[in-house]
């Protein structure tokens, strides 16, 4: 434990001293925000990478157990270290001339590819009736789509001082227990050294921020908590590889999949950047970006603490889980105007209750056929008080105007299964739907087919638009054969 204290603390202190000399770096290189005046460097993961380097280093120097251990993971996680260098070089150049996102997927997929080929992969998967072994296709996919999707999780989360180090902090440190628990001590002090060199540079992003991460920085902390933690958690019989890590980094993951569901659900491209995610919104509600950043450090310190469950899987763990994040859903859609989540459960409801709606419109296309074999009146006044009696409808009137639009006006009402004339006036509470229609080749009868609604009902199940293109016609087609009633 004495070399993981001393590792926490060297880095930090490093951190503390190389941040603000990495920041002057970035200004150099022209990795800068041009958006912020004056600009803020965007170099901070150069920092957090250079002091956790060099604590470990210089631990390495000072204890022999340190030493072994960095000796020992040259040879276990060289493909990792490979792996972290190549992403902190994509950031970089991301950094500094904005690359597109089709080149960095295929640039991160194919260091993913590489991992699995060197043997980081997750093997097993835990099931509540137990564990799955992945073969070796659903294995591939399964670590490929891990590691780049916790990648740029952290890399989306980074849109507001301090969220996306702060988020890291509590996962490596929930990944460093972990390894702890587990008997990985390499893993345990690599993620507690990068945990220290992470808050030291929190130091300096926390809002408002002098440096920001920068790609560099967030891929490379996201790359290096999805392989680590894969490494960490791989011991033991009855633990899954990836149980652990996908609920302690419960936040970026979550704020990954909403977003994917939200463009999704609007047809937009899912990997198209917006303004739209989690701290976005808490910025929407009029919090400050440090108390945006603080309500995102507790629901990311709860999911560390809840990922602790999982070192003896069971149902109970299971379920504490997939409450939280019931919770966090539910609040999300409830407080954060997730709007495009509204409109999915709307739409599951119209599943749920579409028998009910199928079953108007098959009466609108029979009323529609009916109207066509009308021969007088009373066969239209029997097709819409058919049709109209048992709608989503609450009042139903159709109007004549014999010898033109600006002729007199007749009104029948629709009510109790008749049309009885009389003035049909809109009540204030309602909303309606008018279908005029010209009668005749020379619309000597205008016609005028109106439904009404009453306001905070349930969501309307009817087609309307078989009311426009169906009903409507037959009913114009009807009234153009019939003679409308005499006056009384």
């Amino acid at each position: 434990m004495r070399s993981y204290l001393s590792a926490f603390v060297l880095s930090l202190v490093l951190g503390l001293v190389l941040v603000p000399g990495a920041g002057r770096l970035g200004l150099r290189i022209g990795a800068i925000d041009s958006t912020r005046d004056p600009p803020v460097p965007r170099s901070g993961g150069l920092g957090i990478v250079a002091a956790w380097v060099l604590a470990l280093l210089l631990l390495a120097l000072v204890f022999a157990p340190t030493r072994a251990l960095l000796g020992f993971s040259r040879i276990e996680l060289e493909a990792v270290y490979v792996g972290a260098a190549l992403m902190l070089a994509l950031g970089v150049a991301d950094d500094v001339w904005r690359l597109k996102a089709a080149p960095k997927f295929l640039i991160e997929i194919g260091v993913a590819v590489g991992l699995y080929v060197a043997g980081v992969r997750a093997a097993t998967v835990w099931l509540p009736f137990g564990i799955v072994e992945l073969g070796y296709g659903a294995g591939l996919a399964f670590t490929v789509l891990w590691i780049v999707g916790i990648t740029n999780a952290f890399n989306l989360l980074d849109g507001i001082d301090g969220a996306a180090a702060g988020t890291a902090v509590f996962a490596l440190l929930a990944v460093f227990v972990t390894s702890v628990a587990l008997g990985q001590p390499v893993v345990a002090l690599l993620t507690v050294a990068l945990a220290g060199a992470t808050l030291g540079f929190l130091r300096y992003n926390f809002a408002p921020a002098r440096i920001y991460l920068g790609d560099a920085g967030s891929l490379t902390l996201g790359f290096l908590l999805a392989t680590l933690s894969i490494r960490g958690a791989t011991k033991g019989p009855t633990l899954v590889s990836i149980a652990i890590p996908i609920v302690a980094f419960g936040l970026p993951v979550m704020d990954t999949l909403i977003a994917m569901v939200r463009r999704a659900a609007r047809g937009a491209p899912i990997f198209l950047g917006d303004k739209e995610h989690l701290h976005h919104r808490l910025l929407d509600l009029g919090l400050s970006p440090r108390q945006a950043a603080v309500v995102l450090y507790a629901v990311s310190a709860a999911f560390a603490l809840a990922s602790m469950l999982f070192l003896n899987p069971n149902i109970r763990g299971l379920a504490v889980v997939l409450t939280m994040v019931g919770i966090l859903l539910w609040l999300s859609v409830r407080h954060l105007r997730l709007f495009e989540f509204t409109e999915l459960a709307r739409s599951a409801h119209r599943g749920l209750v579409q028998p009910r709606a199928i079953a108007f419109n098959v009466e609108v296309r029979k009323a529609a056929r009916a109207l066509e074999r009308a021969s007088v009146w009373s066969d239209i006044v029997a097709a819409l008080a058919k049709l109209f009696t048992a709608s989503e409808f609450d009042a139903v009137r159709l109007a004549l105007y014999e010898g033109g639009p600006r002729s007199k006006r007749r009104e029948f009402l629709l009510e109790g299964g008749s049309v009885v004339e009389q003035p049909v006036p809109i009540k204030q509470d309602e909303w309606g739907v008018h279908l005029p229609f010209q009668l005749g080749p020379e619309g000597m009868v205008y016609g005028e087919l109106a439904v009404f609604r009453r306001y905070g009902r349930g969501d309307l199940l009817t087609d309307v638009n078989l009311l426009v293109d169906v009903l409507r016609p037959a009913l114009a087609e009807a009234a153009t054969k019939v003679a409308p009633p005499a006056r009384v």
